[in-house]
């Protein structure tokens, strides 16, 4: 058997080779998600069927790499559920593939499954009622955030070196830091969110598909792989000048770095844990070379959510409902889904179009003068990916009352300003706390600069290596 450990890159340059086959390599992560996945409860929904047809007529450069995606994007003939536990029950099968999974399937590699994710993708934790709670690898009583921590905890574990995540907030983000691993959030329109036309057209540009990975090539590779526009995409990237593959190991240059480790609202606590994570790798980036100082956007001081976003997610929460209740052809009800969820939806009915609009709006307006910082001569903010350290599972406690304030947003000063502004922005595994528990350090750079993000990352990840730490439940 394979060693899990192994990254995407590894596993297809094994089979070019001819040290294994697509259908071997399948066949072996299966049996590592049947040994691994009971713990901790990433993987709900296997396709080894699927997973077995595709590695025999796989062609292209991962040809039978395994892979996973989250429960909330669609794949043709899989239960798709985005963990509503009415859906579960109805049997909803996708009737087509999301273009990242074609564009995946196109690079030979193998769908292996789906995972588990809090409902509809919106709560910081992922504890689902319809699936139940997924276990941190490191410590099973903790959680794994979210709302990507199934795809975070299959590739720390190493069930797959790769999976697909999204992020509206921090969700590839925050899962990947609380699990040891490297967590992609692109640029805005980097990849493409299509067919579907969903969530109010992805809440208007805040959520971005992402990946989750263990070496910051395959996060290159798969950047590659899924990057560029489709017909009827809302937004577009710059194309890169060249592969991305072709960043990592490349000198990223001076560069002018700057540093936020407090709330710059001035009104949350950061834990000296994630201080400390992101302190010591900015002293190292000093040592490199780079021009290492205090500095962030003044807009940043605003608080990270504006309060006007709030009627645009309770009418995205709404839409969604209604959208999964014509998929399985009855609509949905208050038994079918969490409290907090249904108590949303009942706020996005009262909302008026120009208290939409008006989100709309705001989103743009922060964006633009964050954004503004790397006008200025910046070149990468460097961040703790979140504010706290990874909190026990049962903690997150529904509330009808205020269902906005439940979404347990809390940890995310740090991660929220990037879907804002739409820039890329990387969470890697750079420090771990004195209990043992990983922490992530977050860099972000300007809109479209994922090419410089991957050259600043390949340099960290040279010297502050992160491949042999795996946690205690691991393949």
């Amino acid at each position: 058997m394979i060693d899990g450990s192994l990254d995407a890159t590894a596993q297809a340059e094994l089979v070019r080779s001819g040290q294994i086959s697509p259908a071997e390599l399948v066949e072996e992560t299966i049996k590592r998600i049947e040994h691994v996945n009971p713990q901790v409860n990433a993987v709900t929904i296997p396709t080894y069927d699927k997973a077995r047809a595709e590695a025999a007529t796989a062609e292209g450069p991962f040809r039978g790499v395994p892979y996973l995606i989250k429960d909330n994007i669609a794949s043709k003939g899989d239960l798709y559920t985005a963990s509503i536990a009415g859906v579960k029950a109805a049997g909803y099968l996708g009737d087509h593939d999301a273009h990242l999974v074609e564009h995946m399937r196109s690079a030979g590699f193998v769908l292996t499954g789906r995972t588990n994710t809090p409902e509809l993708a919106i709560v910081d934790t992922t504890e689902p009622e319809a699936w139940g709670p997924t276990c941190n690898p490191w410590d099973t009583r903790r959680s794994v955030g979210g709302s990507s921590g199934g795809s975070a905890a299959a590739v720390a574990t190493g069930m797959v070196a790769v999976a697909h995540g999204n992020d509206g907030g921090g969700s590839v983000r925050e899962p990947a830091a609380k699990c040891g691993v490297v967590g992609l959030k692109p640029t805005r329109g980097r990849f493409s969110q299509g067919p579907e036309v969903i969530d109010s057209d992805n809440a208007s540009g805040l959520a971005h598909d992402g990946f989750i990975a263990r070496s910051v090539r395959d996060i290159a590779a798969l950047l590659d792989v899924v990057g560029g526009h489709r017909a009827g995409d809302a937004y577009s990237a710059p194309p890169p000048v060249r592969p991305f593959v072709d960043e990592v190991g490349a000198a990223p240059g001076r560069l002018r770095i700057g540093v936020l480790t407090s709330d710059p609202a001035g009104v949350g606590t950061v834990d000296p844990e994630c201080v400390a994570g992101a302190r010591k790798v900015a002293d190292l980036l000093s040592d490199l070379g780079h021009d290492v100082q205090e500095g962030f956007p003044d807009a940043l001081r605003l608080g990270s959510w504006p309060l006007e976003v709030q009627p645009v997610v309770a009418v995205i929460m709404l839409r969604e409902l209604e959208r999964f209740g014509r998929m399985i052809g009855r609509p949905l009800t208050e038994s079918d889904v969490e409290a907090q969820t249904w108590a949303y939806a009942e706020i996005g009915k009262t909302i008026t179009g120009a208290q939409y609009a008006a989100g709309v709006d705001c989103v743009r307006e922060r964006g633009r003068e964050i954004e503004r910082w790397w006008e200025e001569g910046w070149d990468i903010l460097l961040t703790p990916t979140l504010t706290n350290q990874t909190p026990l599972l049962g903690l997150f406690t529904p509330s009808t009352d205020d269902p906005f304030e439940s979404l347990g947003m809390s940890a995310s000063t740090f991660t929220v300003p990037f879907n804002i502004s739409g820039q890329p922005a990387l969470s890697l595994p750079l420090h771990w706390a004195a209990d043992g528990m990983p922490i992530g350090v977050q860099i972000g750079g300007a809109y479209g600069r994922e090419d410089l993000l991957l050259r600043l990352a390949a340099q960290l990840e040279t010297a502050m290596p992160w491949a042999d730490r795996r946690p205690p439940i691991s393949a």
